[in-house]
């Protein structure tokens, strides 16, 4: 992996939901890190809020499974809820279905009565809003899809048709660096991994755009191939994608849609454990083109299954099909402590791709956007960098 970075400094940064965030380079919405519990100790057994934890190399540990710092703050709490495609805006409640699958002659089938209303109908898409039918899904290969894969696109039990990464970018976000709680005030409860703690720094509903500058120490030359980085918290399947916005623009969508930026390849590397940790590399799959927004941007399938058998075809103990359908083969060995499935993390793990920045891209200071959009629920997570881009 090529990398043209100069890390200055980053040290004292002046039922759940699919929580991600960038790592490198490092986000602003990092702004608690250093504020307790995050610049302490990890816990052994990781509670779920408010907790972000991300592999570094400064937390070395003889246990490669614990080689991980809460030093990125709350930033997998800074997201978008309630966010389907078609619609015009995120609501900021609602969570997307979740329906119940069983296992029929070794098949996973939709239980057909299974309903979140209490209907007794079977388990229908479920838009944020009744504008998201005039949308369809441009995601319906099962091989770009993360959950429910064995289901027909647009089908009865295509239970995430409406959901964000069933059309990469089309959806709508309440903010495009991320939202404290993933609403603001009027919004209602949230709920299903929407929470914020408080600090010194930020409050529920703060808005990520709105936060200072804060420089990374990253600077990246115009032309260059660089890397990049992010974890998950909780994983919700879907996809991802980087962009550039200028800091003297107003850091909106309509902004980074502006500069997407395309992959090198399609490889992905995953390491385990921070900078010089085990890595392994794979081929990933990539969404462009006419499935995704802007036309043409670059989007990757988050490699990490949630649902997963293991060598020997059986469902693996941690696996969670019989909530979000058939996944995909781990790409990775998938031996502790370097595993690559999950619902949850794995904490110690960080997913690296080398983006282009454009030949001719003006010299400036820049807000690296990352952008996670969900499929196995109605959420896109978000986190803003700031960088230098050098002629």
């Amino acid at each position: 992996m090529r990398t043209i970075t100069a890390v200055i400094g980053f040290a004292a940064v002046a039922s759940v939901e699919g929580h991600s965030a960038a790592t490198f380079p490092p986000p602003r919405n990092a702004i608690d890190s250093d504020e307790m519990p995050w610049g302490g100790a990890v816990p052994a057994d990781i509670p779920f809020e408010p907790w972000c934890p991300f592999p570094s190399e400064s937390a070395a540990s003889s246990d490669p499974g614990r080689n991980v710092s809460g030093a990125n703050g709350q930033a997998c709490f800074w997201f978008s809820n309630g966010c389907t495609t078609g619609c015009s805006a995120c609501d900021g409640s609602t969570r997307g279905p979740i329906p119940v699958f069983h296992e029929v002659d070794g098949k996973i089938l939709p239980v057909k009565n299974a309903t979140d209303s209490g209907t007794g109908k079977a388990v229908a898409k479920l838009p944020a809003c009744s504008l998201a039918q005039s949308k369809n899904a441009t995601v319906c290969d099962p091989a770009q899809r993360t959950v429910n894969t064995e289901a027909e696109c647009g089908g009865d039990d295509d239970f995430y048709f409406y959901s964000p990464w069933r059309a990469p970018g089309s959806a709508p976000v309440i903010d495009a660096c991320g939202t404290a709680g993933g609403r603001v005030p009027g919004q209602g409860p949230g709920g299903y991994g929407a929470e914020f703690v408080n600090t010194t720094h930020a409050q529920l509903g703060d808005l990520g755009s709105e936060l200072p500058h804060m420089p990374s120490g990253v600077t990246w030359r115009a032309g260059s191939s660089v890397d990049v980085a992010w974890t998950l918290q909780a994983n919700h399947g879907g996809g991802y994608g980087w962009r550039l916005c200028s800091l003297e623009d107003k850091l909106e969508e309509a902004c980074f849609q502006k500069t997407p930026l395309d992959f090198v390849s399609a490889k992905t590397t995953f390491r385990w454990g921070g900078a010089g940790g085990k890595q392994t590399q794979f081929e990933n799959v990539i969404v462009q083109g006419d499935q995704t927004t802007p036309a043409g941007s670059q989007w990757k399938k988050n490699p990490v299954p949630r649902a997963w058998q293991d060598a020997d075809g059986q469902w693996d103990a941690k696996s969670n099909q019989l909530q979000t359908g058939v996944g995909f083969a781990p790409l990775c060995d998938n031996k502790p402590p370097f595993v690559c499935t999950g619902m949850w993390g794995p904490y110690n793990l960080e997913i690296i791709d080398e983006v282009v920045i454009p030949a001719g891209l003006a010299p400036g200071r820049y807000v690296l956007g990352f952008r996670q959009d969900c499929e196995e629920s109605s959420q896109i997570w978000s986190s803003c960098s700031d960088v230098t881009v050098v002629a």
